[in-house]
């Protein structure tokens, strides 16, 4: 039986996960692959931090490049999981392609703004980069489109891809808090941490994410920028409850497609109607919808975040190294990449759900309501709650289909009417 050497770096949730899943399935994963996993070499920030696995069985390193060569043997796969750490995780990742071993990561950050640098090195050096793990968790998104619909034209897209902003609004409704109460909850469950919430809430991970499946689907160079970003940090209790009494619910939505030629990626929040899977897709959990000519919709939802549903997808991929034939990192050459232009997402028409705070006082609903009328916004349904708590009222508005632009354009000049008190909530819909 043969020995495949790794080595890790960083032992965060996900790290010490793996570690454990290598000990406790070691017989398995024999007999599985007639491989036996042997950890060369461990590194992290803190060696004292309490972990569920015994550190002195293996050999720490206090410095991960050392990792690259222990007692003068080198590893088979380098397994990055440092994730924050930005310029560390490059810097490592880079050295042990360019030293011909192969590299398994979940840093969609890195892969992200570097990715297309580091593919290419892989494939100069004859190795591979593997990312199941930057993905969705525990859900095989990353394999079912390199390998099982690989000959399918993907026209879409679409999904739930960060789980701790999935369980902060699932829980926002759920249990009637506020989103500052529920990222509280959040951090104390190690959902997100304090390092890391505002790539989670403010829609930068499912960004990130969202680059990379753009790249897998279309052959898209791996361009950040040429996303629309937009977090959940605005989303209130009032939002929740207003949209559930018209049949929707709020979920982070990442999609992307192309237009003429270009690429729209966005992530923001959207308003998603109370039947769809995707409405339902409650907690931590991820959910993403594949659209091809083939196959219409791949639905596949689950685990999207977690130690252990992710440390499973780093073993996928440590197995498809141990199993590797004639492959790429990306399922094709880097080479072929196809650098797409931004569409520009001002015109595209759909419908909106707006929540206005407004002082309580005659001929405000009037007033505003002439405003979008004028702009050629048609209403769809308002609903003006009073609140006895204070001397304001918020109006709820949906809107029928109509450019972003032109809304945006009406919502400006709503704005700085001198009854209007806070920021106005806008939100695209989808049925």
């Amino acid at each position: 039986m043969d020995n495949i050497d790794i080595c890790i770096a960083g032992l965060g949730n996900v790290g010490s996960a793996l570690v454990s899943l290598i000990e406790k399935n070691a017989d398995y994963i024999k007999t599985k692959t007639n491989f036996n996993i042997n950890i060369l070499g461990i590194s992290a920030k803190n060696k004292n931090k309490k972990r569920n696995f015994n550190i002195d069985t293996y050999t720490w390193v206090d410095e991960p490049s050392n990792l690259l060569s222990i007692a003068h043997k080198k590893p088979d796969i380098l397994i990055e999981l440092i994730g924050y750490e930005k310029d560390i995780s490059y810097d490592l990742v880079k050295s042990a392609l360019l030293n011909n071993i192969n590299v398994v990561t979940g840093n969609k950050a890195m892969l992200a703004k570097h990715g297309e640098e580091l593919f290419k090195i892989a494939e100069t050096c004859n190795v591979v980069l593997l990312f199941e793990a930057a993905v969705a968790g525990g859900i095989p998104i990353i394999k079912t489109i390199k390998n099982n619909i690989f000959l399918n034209k993907i026209k879409k897209i679409s999904g739930i891809l960060n789980g701790t902003t999935n369980y902060i609004l699932t829980t926002m409704e759920l249990e009637n808090k506020s989103f500052e109460e529920v990222l509280k909850d959040a951090k104390e469950k190690g959902f997100t941490s304090d390092h890391e919430s505002e790539l989670d809430v403010g829609g930068y991970d499912a960004a990130h994410k969202l680059t990379l499946l753009s790249t897998l689907a279309y052959g898209a160079e791996i361009n950040f920028d040429l996303n629309e970003v937009e977090g959940i940090e605005d989303i209130t209790i009032e939002d929740i409850n207003f949209v559930k009494q018209l049949g929707f619910r709020i979920k982070l939505i990442s999609e992307s497609y192309i237009v003429d030629n270009k690429i729209y990626c966005s992530t923001k929040p959207k308003l998603i109607s109370i039947d769809k899977p995707m409405a339902n897709t409650n907690g931590a959990l991820n959910a993403i919808n594949i659209q091809t000519d083939q196959l219409d919709n791949l639905y596949l939802e689950g685990q999207g975040a977690g130690g252990v549903p992710t440390a499973s997808s780093v073993l996928s991929d440590v197995y498809e190294i141990i199993n590797k034939g004639d492959y790429k990192s990306l399922g094709f050459n880097s080479s072929n990449l196809i650098k797409f232009e931004k569409f520009d997402s001002s015109n595209i028409e759909c419908k909106f759900y707006l929540r206005i705070r407004a002082k309580d006082q005659p001929g405000v609903l009037s007033k505003i309501t002439a405003y979008f009328n004028d702009a050629g916004v048609s209403i769809e349904k308002i609903l003006q709650i009073p609140d006895n708590k204070t001397d304001s009222t918020p109006i709820v508005i949906t809107t029928h289909k109509i450019k972003t632009c032109e809304l945006l354009s009406s919502v400006k000049k709503i704005s700085n009417l001198n009854f209007i008190l806070k920021k106005i909530s806008l939100i695209p819909i989808e049925y």
